[in-house]
């Protein structure tokens, strides 16, 4: 494909990933505040700030249009600033914060899976999830993503030897020029102005820096996940209610759908790009799938919830039967009376 064709082809696809990001998030809030049964106390509260968070990703995938590539070893994201009429460091600083989504996400999901834990073990541990508490909870996404957008502002930024190392295949593959582009990547053996292949310390220390940021999440995730998981499938064995026992499962399968979908559109893709320029390998064929995938995220992750959530997705079967004047369809649970330390 001819580098205008992929860039028309591009901005399309994040022009409609972008529409569709706003309406289905903007519907999966409307259906958290006026659905949800209030046996969700302040879960209630994360899923809204997660649905925020997906507007704000695919809105700045718009506004950035980032190219991700990979050139032997390197790999980097590249933005084309001079077309848009913004300064370089403007330029810069919209692809770092891209990057820092990253850790904003994997995060949020973490925060999502401790709440599930401390409610299925009803140690009294909610309370710490209480309205005072939230901001707290609340800036662990923030911190994750600081720690991403800290390491490519610094380590991971733009330097002539870097540069130069890119510049043909930026050319080649974008026909950008690489003075009119800012990034932000990594390139283990670059080669320095004599032509001589050197290793990168920067890009390497990057990397670890990379992999610690993600690793604290994710050991959040198997160890809350797994041990959720135990909890839920006891439930039955603990006499719990089948009202509590379904809406429990919703929530766990919706959320664990909501860790699937980036661990495959986004941390697997994205980290075998990372891995493979340390040894070289070639995995360019990976650039433009990883590009489309990266602008469809924010549009595909609230729908677990809308299928999942019996309460969300009959509302939204409800209204397509008034669509085709058949009548709504009768609820299957009841809510049970709230009580203050039963929460989900």
């Amino acid at each position: 494909m001819l580098a205008k064709d992929f860039e028309s082809t591009k901005f399309a696809f994040q022009a409609v990933s972008v529409v569709f990001s706003w309406l289905i998030n903007l519907l999966l809030i409307y259906l958290i505040v006026t659905r949800s049964p209030k046996k969700m106390g302040n879960y209630r509260h994360l899923m809204v700030y997660f649905c925020c968070f997906s507007i704000f990703f695919s809105s700045l995938d718009i506004v950035v249009q980032p190219n991700i590539h990979t050139y032997k070893s390197a790999f980097f994201m590249v933005m084309d600033y001079r077309s848009r009429g913004i300064p370089a460091w403007m330029a810069e600083l919209l692809i770092c914060l891209m990057c820092g989504c990253f850790g904003m996400t994997i995060y949020g999901i973490a925060v999502h899976f401790i709440y599930r834990l401390f409610a299925l073990e009803r140690n009294g541990r909610l309370r710490f999830f209480q309205t005072q508490c939230l901001i707290f909870w609340f800036l662990i996404p923030f911190i994750g993503g600081a720690a991403w957008f800290s390491v490519c502002f610094t380590v991971f930024s733009m330097d002539p030897i870097k540069t130069e190392y890119i510049r043909q295949t930026v050319k080649d593959f974008f026909d950008l020029e690489i003075d009119n582009c800012a990034y932000a990547g990594a390139a283990f053996y670059p080669l320095d102005k004599n032509g001589t292949r050197i290793v990168s310390e920067r890009s390497f220390i990057g990397f670890g820096l990379f992999l610690g940021v993600m690793t604290i999440p994710f050991l959040v995730v198997i160890f809350a996940g797994g041990k959720s998981w135990f909890i839920i499938r006891a439930l039955l064995k603990q006499g719990e209610t089948s009202y509590s026992k379904n809406l429990q499962m919703q929530l766990y399968k919706a959320l664990v759908a909501q860790t699937v979908i980036p661990v495959f559109l986004l941390f697997i893709p994205f980290g075998t790009t990372f891995i493979l320029p340390i040894f070289e390998i070639n995995c360019q064929f990976l650039s433009a799938p990883i590009t489309f995938v990266y602008a469809l995220y924010p549009a595909v992750d609230p729908l677990p919830t809308l299928y999942f959530v019996d309460y969300y997705r009959n509302a939204i079967t409800e209204f397509f039967d008034f669509l085709r004047c058949r009548s709504p369809r009768v609820g299957v649970y009841e809510e049970e009376p709230s009580r203050s330390d039963n929460r989900i």
